[in-house]
């Protein structure tokens, strides 16, 4: 019995072999981002939720300070908050700031804003907000100061 002949690969087995490669390879590649985006979410979630924390600690440590001491006054301001190594607005820092500029030694946050900060340039062109384009930005609108 003769051996059977070889296969002979022609121009769309191998252009089959290729668009199938490609599939598989973009679909590992789209699962990988998808991963990466879900942890990505995840963090973000998790600094929103401690920066929230954060921001009602620093309102119920305001509030105190403004019982406990009868010299406290509650200034109006624009003070930003920095951002803190996990992410979250420190807005306890820019309250200080704001107190110290207006003659006090310490302060607390009261009332803090929170709000993506767009050049209206962007809305007027119909270009689409970016991130980049339109920071996230954290006030202090009133602090209590001492």
């Amino acid at each position: 019995m003769p051996a059977p002949a070889p296969e002979k690969r022609g121009f769309f087995d191998e252009l089959s072999r290729w668009w199938n490669d490609s599939i598989a390879d973009f679909n590992a590649k789209w699962k990988e981002q998808q991963t990466k985006l879900d942890d990505f979410n995840k963090k973000s979630a998790e600094a929103a939720k401690d920066a929230a924390a954060a921001t009602q600690q620093a309102m119920k440590n305001a509030a105190d300070a403004m019982v406990k001491s009868a010299t406290s006054k509650v200034i109006e301001t624009s003070e930003p908050c920095a951002i803190a190594g996990n992410g979250a607005a420190d807005c306890a820092s820019a309250a200080v700031n704001a107190c110290k500029a207006k003659g006090f030694a310490d302060g607390q946050p009261l009332d803090v804003r929170t709000a993506e900060k767009c050049n209206a340039s962007l809305w007027l062109q119909g270009q689409r907000q970016t991130p980049v384009a339109c920071p996230i930005e954290t006030v202090v609108l009133r602090a209590a100061c001492q």
